[in-house]
């Protein structure tokens, strides 16, 4: 009582002082109004201290005095042996949580002022143009790789997230191999599906399990990854952080920093609030040492053995933003100089690009160009300096097909350093209404994004404690295009098509304008198409770029500058291409689907509609289109070009055969219908049925109207000067299945009349999944799932990777199906074991957690630091029942952490007729009293604010447990443990022995995103409160310190607290673990008894007893004949489910309706192993018990096909 007497008198007085001035001037209301204000605000300070968690900033430990001593001595009755132990192990836990908290070991930090005293301005740290040009360069536009306008077309590979390189190399032979097959097998997938970049973020966390530990071995061996992806000549953006992302656990910080509170992540003092942090900083450029020592030699800059190097850019940090979301700089713009600096002190010479989280449009917000206008009169007065900018200044975009945005707007605005537009992540849709991924590509493409990356494009698997609370706890479901097997979505598969035909027309669209952007004057001595429109649809549903004019050696920077006024010619050989992006979803659903494309021609005759001629043509399933105009076929010949003027047929793939000859590949009529129109009189050969019609028209030019007929086939244009284009008509199963093989960034050679090689593909195949062609015409099958036929297009006869894929035996090799007999076209089939259903595992085996055999050890509450004078620290500023470490403080940071509290209890200690337990956890408990399960409670909430704004802030404080941000309030919760209390007899000196055990899941650290200030909020137990008994006048004396009519004081200190976990600091892999210290236990296990479900393939229904509390199960899975068979485990049960495979810690199930689908092994992600070890840890809180039964029925089953597993997630 003393204590909130106190409490409240630091407000009380002063506001009592005002409030007896406030009397006197006869103001009755407003002292009325201070006395609500004075309760309220002591109020909220006891919920604060009701929740804090006694940080290591607010204890003061000091050495025991004998008066001390001798206070504890009188107070207790019990022996000093058990005395002496108790305090020993009282000790124990303060010297843990100092060695994982402190600054152990007295670093010596070296200031990182002194790296800043040198001007870092934006010229110091700048991309070397001048010097590396001819390698990489950009412009407002693209970027140029060896001279080419290049996509970069990029997809997020996070290569920490594959089972066999997550698995701990220190116990695993031969992981290296097993990683860099799995690695190849994910990155080839990537590369099939059309995509010639990855974006990787290099894991602090993952490499570094403890402070001044780095592993960069076996599955961590980062070289080796980027060596892979020069093979297979695959760009890459190197985002080394140290801040990663928003969807992992802390950030990517390692745990070691994180535990370490007197240093400021990110240096955020309080959210939003930023304070130069010395000691974050040297930690920083630690990282940045180990990691930039790994990349050096792999940029594209540098030539090496595979040609050239991957890297084209580096990122630093990661939603770094400039500014908020009201357009005010307040972001620390000394953070990003630093990283700046750090990194071309360590010699990365690429392009340095940053991640700003701000929306786009707010660029061009009414606060942005305010504050701008500000921001320039400062400067002009000197009162503030030129702010920091890195080489490129990329953001982040979020379903961009349902909300576009004008991106040549923002780009006037953002363009001062003349850079591409680059979005580093391109997020789909969270809703199901939303646009699809190839939906955000197409609109993406048709705005002039040219480089940008999809975070979540490829399902990432939830491999141990790696994700962020949100995602942890299964509530945030990103829709993904690509399955963990690697299984395609209808979604995946018209990405495909639309990456497809983006780089079919790369060298057109990569460097080019909107029409109407700039004055453009058109002079060419060849009829040329000026302008596309489409009727039934408006303006906006049809996006028009042209092609800009660039020099093919090494584009010219005074050229490549982005001057709004100034005209653009044309050299009369040359001529632009026009490319039109097709919306064809206004349309309403029963419209007709023929459209009619309009064409304009320079200097040609036009109708009323504005037009010179038009083409009939259809939308194919997406009801989109990407459709070309001024096309050069082999305009690297010597020969006169032939030239496409128009078309209203999509081209998914640009084949280069010869220096005369290309091959394209374009649906038949039944899928997408439309026609070509060449210029100059052409003959068609071939066996499909085409219509050819001759016209004359602008410049007593003569042009060739090609009109294919349904159906399949394959026929040949040629001009009178000798150049040819083949046209291959394939059905939608061929669509859906088809790849195309590249000619790859570090293979562009120089042809003989001193221009550079086109980056046209140089073949193409299809036919079933899994296929994967490389630029060399290696031709592989990565993951056989049946006998088809596979049909490849190439002038030389393909290589065969795979002992998988076989000559057709039944046909000649140039003889298909569908199209008949050509020699560009290879007949193979693919041969492959069929999957095979598993209906039986061994070594079937059950055991139960004990909790006495855990290594249990003391935790002090701040009632018992008090009554050993560890903590000179007031009652009134920490409630006694909270605890006085967090499990974190302990490195207890794995997804449980376990508590067991014990209590003797006499009758006469009862004073209610309830006895109540009230616990605050973070984030989901489960209550054990004396065998008995108790169920649970979860503290957690979802934020549903937009992070960083004032909602968002208010809906933290209102609800415990927030996802991110601030989590500063209560979320306690009482459970009645009345009955499974036990009482001595009165006669019975020591009283029965009570035993509390509770299991708390943490969903996680938060990850400091958003300018949140939150990977350091409490987790696990946070403050535990018995009422109901108590203790005073009992076995000890209190008298000194505590008031007797106080029974809450003693009644937490008499409960004796323990606290159990592991200790993930001293783990090779600090993800890797349950927090069960027995989790590898090979003793305790008996044989369990299957109770097999009426089900093709293995399957057991398992009862789980509540009461027994953690239990276990494991088996062997037996070897299949196709290696590449998926195997999935289906969940289905009210229970907490942990599964391994072969000691990795695959995934988590949580209790619900709903069947969760583990991969076990199998699929184009990879095998964990030949021998698969599958482990199962489960437990249930008794309110999910089934009806009449003392148990939770969980359904376990196998499903080793794709159909299967995919039938299964429907």
């Amino acid at each position: 009582m003393a204590g909130i007497l106190l409490e409240s008198g630091m407000v009380l007085v002063p506001v009592a002082c005002a409030a007896l001035y406030v009397i006197v001037t006869s103001n009755a209301l407003l002292t009325i109004f201070l006395i609500v204000a004075a309760v309220t605000i002591s109020a909220g300070m006891r919920l604060r201290y009701h929740y804090s968690s006694g940080a290591q900033t607010d204890l003061v430990i000091t050495h025991d005095h004998p008066t001390a001593q001798a206070s504890r001595q009188r107070s207790t009755s019990r022996s000093s042996n058990e005395a002496d132990r108790e305090e020993h192990e009282f000790r124990q836990t303060v010297n843990d949580a100092r060695d994982h908290c402190s600054n152990a070991g007295n670093e010596i930090v070296r200031r990182s002022g002194p790296l800043l005293s040198e001007a870092v301005t934006c010229d110091s740290t700048k991309y070397d143009m001048e010097l590396y040009g001819s390698a990489l360069s950009y412009d407002h536009r693209c970027f140029y790789i060896c001279g080419q306008p290049t996509w970069i077309l990029a997809a997020d590979f996070d290569y920490w997230r594959i089972p066999v390189a997550f698995a701990e190399s220190e116990k695993m032979a031969g992981i290296s191999e097993q990683a860099k097959d799995a690695w190849k097998r994910a990155l080839q997938q990537l590369q099939s599906l059309g995509f010639n970049t990855v974006r990787i973020r290099f894991h602090w966390g993952f490499h570094s399990p403890s402070k001044g530990q780095y592993d960069f071995s076996g599955g961590r061996d980062v070289s080796a990854l980027l060596d892979l992806c020069e093979q297979l000549g695959i760009l890459v953006i190197a985002c080394i952080g140290p801040f990663i992302g928003d969807d992992v656990q802390g950030g990517g910080y390692p745990f070691w920093l994180i535990q370490r509170d007197h240093i400021r992540l990110r240096h955020l003092w309080r959210s939003n609030v930023k304070v130069w942090d010395d000691q974050f900083a040297a930690a920083e450029a630690e990282w940045y040492d180990k990691i930039s020592s790994m990349l050096a030699g792999h940029e594209v800059v540098v030539k090496n053995s595979h040609g050239r190097g991957c890297i084209m850019a580096v990122q630093l940090e990661n939603h770094l933003s400039a500014r908020n979301m009201l357009g005010l700089p307040l972001a620390l713009h000394d953070e990003t100089r630093l990283l700046a600096r750090m990194a071309r002190e360590r010699v990365l010479r690429v392009p340095l690009v940053t991640n700003n989280l701000v929306w786009p449009s707010s660029f061009l917000s009414l606060a942005t160009r305010l504050w701008t206008t500000i921001e320039k009169k400062l400067r002009a007065y000197r009162l503030i300096k030129e702010p920091y900018h890195a080489d490129i200044s990329g953001f982040t975009i979020r379903d961009i097909a349902k909300d576009p945005i004008d991106m040549d707007s923002i780009a006037r605005v953002t363009r001062g350093d003349n850079s591409p537009m680059l979005a580093l992540e391109l997020h789909g849709s969270h809703d199901k209404d939303g646009g699809s991924y190839s939906d955000q590509i197409e609109t993406a493409l048709g705005q002039g994004l040219s480089a940008f990356s999809l975070p979540n494009f490829f399902k990432r698997q939830c491999l141990g404690n790696l994700d962020s609370p949100l995602r942890a706890s299964g509530v945030d479901i990103v829709n993904s295009a690509v399955d963990e097997d690697g299984s395609l979505s209808a979604d995946s598969r018209s990405s495909r098509l639309v990456l497809h035909a983006a780089r079919a027309l790369e060298s057109l669209l990569a460097a080019s304008d909107p029409v109407g952007s700039r004055p453009w004057i058109l002079r060419a001595r060849r009829p040329a198409v000026r302008g596309i429109s489409v009727n039934k649809l408006s303006q906006a549903a049809v996006q028009v770029r042209r092609q800009w004019e660039y020099s093919s050696t090494a584009p010219s920077l005074k050229k490549s500058l982005y001057e709004p006024d100034q005209p653009v010619g044309v050299d009369e050989n040359n001529q632009l291409g026009i490319v039109a992006f097709v919306d064809g979803r206004e349309l309403p659903a029963d419209s007709e689907r023929e459209l009619a494309f309009l064409f304009s021609l320079a200097d040609a005759p036009i109708s009323r509609t504005g037009s010179s001629f038009a083409l009939t043509g259809t939308l194919g399933p997406r009801k989109r289109g990407i459709f070309a105009a001024n096309l050069l076929v082999a305009e690297s010949s010597a020969l006169e070009p032939l030239v496409l003027a128009a078309s209203s047929k999509e081209i998914y793939a640009r084949l280069s055969l010869t220096q005369e000859s290309e091959a394209w590949i374009c649906a038949e009529e039944s899928v997408q219908s439309g026609q070509l129109f060449f210029l100059g009189e052409c003959t068609v050969s071939g066996h499909a049925e085409v219509e050819v019609v001759s016209v004359e028209h602008a410049k007593d030019s003569k042009f060739s109207f090609v009109i294919p007929k349904p159906g399949p086939g394959v026929f040949r244009v040629s001009s009178n000067a000798g150049v040819s284009v083949t046209v291959l008509l394939v059905d939608q199963q061929a669509l859906d299945t088809l790849v195309v093989a590249y000619r790859t960034y570090n293979r562009i050679t120089t042809l003989s009349n001193g221009s550079t090689q086109t980056a046209l593909a140089t073949a193409a195949a299809w036919g079933t999944d899994g296929l994967s062609i490389s630029g060399t015409n290696m031709v592989d099958i990565l993951c056989p799932s049946d006998k088809s036929e596979i049909v490849v297009v190439s002038q030389q006869q393909p290589q065969l990777g795979s002992t998988k894929l076989l000559p057709n035996p039944d046909s000649d090799i140039h003889v298909t199906a569908d199209l008949g007999q050509h020699d560009i076209l290879w007949n193979y089939v693919v041969h492959s074991e069929q999957s095979e259903a598993i209906t039986s595992v061994s070594g079937f085996e059950r055991r139960t957690t004990s909790w006495d055999n855990l290594p249990w050890k003391l935790l002090p509450t701040m009632a018992d630091l008090e009554t050993m004078d560890e903590i000179n620290i007031m009652s009134w500023q920490r409630d006694l029942g909270t605890f006085a470490y967090q499990a974190a403080d302990l490195g207890f940071n794995a997804s449980h952490v376990l508590y067991r509290c014990q209590v003797r209890l006499k009758p006469k200690h009862v004073t209610s007729r309830r006895i109540l337990l009230q616990l605050n956890v973070r984030h989901r408990c489960t209550l054990w009293v004396n065998g008995t399960n108790m169920s649970g409670h979860q503290t957690f909430h979802v934020q549903h604010s937009r992070p960083g704004t004032v909602s968002s802030l208010v809906e933290s404080m209102r609800n415990p447990g927030a996802s991110a941000g601030a989590d500063r309030w209560g979320g306690t919760f009482t459970f009645d443990v009345t009955n499974a209390m036990r009482l001595s007899s009165a006669e019975d000196e020591e009283g029965a022995l009570n035993e509390v055990h509770i299991v708390v899941e943490s969903f996680g650290a938060g990850t400091q995103a958003n300018g949140n200030n939150d990977a350091r909020t409490p987790r696990g137990l946070i403050s535990a409160y018995w009422h109901g008994f108590n203790f005073v006048g009992e076995d000890h004396d209190d008298s000194e310190i505590h008031d007797h009519e106080h029974d809450k004081r003693t009644d937490q200190m008499r409960a004796k607290w323990e606290i159990c976990g592991v200790d993930v600091t001293k783990m090779f892999n600090p993800y890797n673990s349950s927090g069960f210290p027995d989790e590898t236990a090979q003793a305790g296990w008996t044989a369990a008894v299957e109770h097999p479900l009426v089900l093709p393939e293995w399957s057991t229904r398992v009862q789980l007893n509540v009461d027994a509390g953690v239990q276990w199960l494991r088996w062997q899975l037996p070897a299949t004949k196709n290696d590449c068979q998926p195997v999935h485990l289906r969940i289905r049960g009210k229970a907490v489910v942990y599964v391994w495979v072969n000691g990795i810690l695959l995934s988590k199930h949580r209790p619900s309706d709903s069947d969760s689908l583990v991969l076990l092994c199998g699929g184009c992600r990879g095998h964990a192993g030949s021998q698969d070890s599958v482990k199962l840890m489960m437990y249930g809180w008794m309110k999910d018990l089934d009806t009449n039964k003392n148990s939770i029925p969980i359904e376990l089953s196998l499903v080793s096909s794709r159909e299967g597993a995919r039938h299964s997630k429907d």
